[in-house]
């Protein structure tokens, strides 16, 4: 019995289990699947620090040797997230005050493009049956991605925010039969990183299908 406030206290903050609904994730994930989520950002500042010094020590790489394409990737990547991180905290949100950078934020507040977070729909009270989803990142705060939708329009993601589509941008049949496609980002809007719950990390379930979720960056 003492040990079930720890638990419950781990699992409200830290990690977390996930069962996926539905076929708007395939192929990465099909319904059924059990993901692990992580529902903090763990020591934060650890994480600015790496970002900001890798920019510095890329920048340094690629004024010696200009045709370095991983180092110009590995750059454009971190000077992203910096920028992101600005914008996050120009828009008032506690990104970085000395005691979260410290310890943990929750919910996660840094993220990669192409990962895999589960969120409460804005759409909730429409659907209540399927509150939570599990979408895939395609849009970070301040940049102009492309829906994939039919009129493939430009989206500007306000601060603070995510763009997040399924994988799966086919037609699928709904459970009464008829036809219908991911209800994400192309239907709500962007997502607020207030309602993310976490970012999915792996697959425990089933065991056939074990595994790290890679992060797969939109073309």
């Amino acid at each position: 019995a003492l040990s079930l406030p720890p638990i419950i206290f781990f699992k409200d903050n830290f990690y977390s289990l996930y069962r996926v609904e539905g076929p708007s994730m395939e192929p990465a994930l099909y319904h059924g699947d059990v993901l692990l989520v992580r529902k903090a950002d763990v020591f934060p500042r650890t994480l600015w620090k790496r970002w900001s010094t890798t920019a510095a020590i890329s920048s340094s790489s690629i004024e010696d040797d200009d045709d370095d394409d991983d180092d110009e990737e590995e750059m454009e990547e971190c000077q992203n997230a910096l920028r992101v991180m600005a914008l996050d905290a120009e828009s008032g949100r506690p990104i970085g005050d000395s005691f979260t950078e410290y310890t943990y934020l929750t919910p996660p507040a840094i993220h990669q493009l192409g990962s895999i977070i589960v969120f409460r729909a804005p759409d909730a009270a429409k659907y209540p049956s399927r509150e939570f989803r599990v979408k895939r990142v395609v849009g970070l705060g301040g940049q102009l991605c492309r829906a994939s939708d039919n009129y493939h329009r430009l989206e500007r993601v306000p601060p603070f925010c995510l763009w997040v589509e399924g994988d799966n941008h086919q037609e699928f049949s709904g459970g009464n039969g008829s036809s219908c496609r991911s209800i994400d980002s192309r239907t709500y809007g962007p997502v607020c990183k207030n309602n993310v719950i976490g970012v999915a990390e792996r697959i425990v379930w089933p065991p056939t299908r074990w595994g790290m979720l890679p992060c797969v960056t939109p073309a």
